[in-house]
């Protein structure tokens, strides 16, 4: 059997798996093993077995994961978000569609602070839409708003899907962070112009909420300083070249600490609690970490990577032709996956094509973290769409999937202007130190 043969039989078995709901780190292992135990024997894969767990557990650049998945912990559980989302709310409720727009810019800012879009989605459907329905938004309005402000979690710094790319890529996770400033500020506007058209053009969408004083404007924007300073930290800290994005986001978990303290959101108990809880999450994506080496190995050893790469960059096409079809891949397996699984199983094939061709890794990182994320809110699946529907009472999938379509439009114009202006997603990391 020929090391391609080998390779596509071998993703086939992990696709089967996986869409079998076994374990993902465990359908990396397995497969991985076993095809390696193929290739140089059982004792050949044994020796891989028993040094990459130990090898990727030592790696410096993991632990940059573990440390943002905690700052956002704390974060959510000192409920630092909900005053984000309150001053938000002050401030824009009585635009046409303020409600609506609130919980964009509230997914933004946690998105920033827990990383997944999942999360987001989840739990801005359980702050969010309680105010729009007492203030009777149309429920495909309010919950579709919600669903696609969810994937600005995985664009917008920290972001856990980046960090990923940047270690599977080999990229600097400091210009990714970086990258995704704009793109992800842009999409933010582009998804709020959206919902204020159609609530201007139909103001039976979404009634103005209750006016609020300057007063109540003030103390809820003072409520709201502890995720501006997380966010400012970060990224003043890693842009300024004083520390590495580990040190940034070890500093940013002990300023998170030192303010939930302050607040007294956050006793020493629970506190521990929110660290064993994170501590048990985070062991199990470097479990999924540690297969994904098994499998890359495996993957590296019948060369199948390289010479996709070889076949992408020999096709007598356009170098954007080549793009194009990653996109619409990564569109169609953004409804059934989840993206940090997607880059796992994507980005050791993808990467060095995408860099043979002449293209920024940086730029692609960001590009194709977009369509990813535009695949988790298009229907007829849309991750997204089904964690809302599974969240909400008396909330129907299809008025999600009937509901999100100016917002899937409105993501994807902004991800093609990505795609043809590199300098939004570049421009910033070319000013690094």
């Amino acid at each position: 059997m020929s090391g391609t043969t080998a390779g596509l039989i071998g993703l086939g078995i992990m696709l089967v798996l996986m869409f079998a709901n076994f374990n993902l780190a465990f359908s990396f292992i397995v497969t991985g093993f076993i095809g390696l135990w193929l290739m140089l024997g059982f004792n050949g894969a044994l020796t891989f077995l028993q040094t990459i767990p130990v090898t990727t557990a030592m790696t410096y650049s993991l632990s940059v994961i573990p440390m943002f998945m905690l700052m956002g912990d704390i974060s959510v559980d000192g409920r630092l978000t909900t005053d984000a989302y309150g001053a938000a709310r002050n401030f824009l409720g009585r635009m046409h569609g303020g409600l609506a727009i609130t919980s964009t810019v509230a997914s933004a800012i946690f998105g920033a602070i827990c990383g997944s879009g999942q999360a987001t989605a989840a739990v801005m459907s359980q702050i969010a839409w309680p105010e729009m329905k007492r203030y009777h938004y149309d429920r495909r309005l309010g919950l579709c708003s919600i669903a696609a402000a969810g994937p600005l979690a995985i664009l917008i710094p920290p972001s856990t899907p980046l960090i990923t790319y940047g270690i599977l890529a080999e990229t600097s996770i400091s210009k990714l962070f970086m990258a995704g400033w704009i793109p992800g500020i842009m999409l933010t506007i582009i998804l709020c112009l959206t919902t204020y058209v159609r609530c201007r053009i139909n103001p039976k969408l979404a009634p103005l909420a209750d006016k609020t004083s300057r007063k109540e404007k003030l103390h809820s924007l003072s409520q709201a300083w502890p995720i501006l300073v997380l966010i400012i930290v970060i990224m003043v800290f890693i842009w300024g070249g004083i520390t590495t994005v580990n040190e940034a986001a070890g500093l940013a978990v002990l300023v998170a600490m030192i303010i939930t303290f302050i607040k007294r959101r956050l006793n020493v108990k629970q506190m521990l609690r929110t660290v064993k809880n994170c501590a048990t999450v985070a062991s199990g994506l470097f479990f999924i970490f540690v297969g994904i080496q098994v499998f890359n190995s495996f993957l590296g050893m019948t060369r199948l990577p390289a010479k996709l790469a070889a076949f992408i960059t020999g096709l007598d096409v356009p170098p954007m032709v080549i793009i194009w079809c990653i996109v619409i891949l990564y569109l169609i397996l953004g409804c059934f996956i989840d993206t940090p699984v997607i880059m796992m199983l994507t980005i050791p094939l993808f990467a060095p094509a995408v860099s043979a061709l002449g293209f920024d890794l940086v730029w692609f990182g960001i590009l194709s973290t977009m369509t990813v994320a535009l695949g988790s809110i298009t229907p007829p699946v849309g991750i997204c769409l089904f964690v809302i529907a599974a969240r909400i009472k008396d909330c129907k999938l299809s008025e999600l999937m009937s509901g999100v379509w100016p917002y899937v439009i409105a993501t994807f114009a902004a991800t093609v202007l990505v795609m043809y202006i590199p300098a939004l997603s570049t421009w910033l990391p070319s000013l690094m130190k």
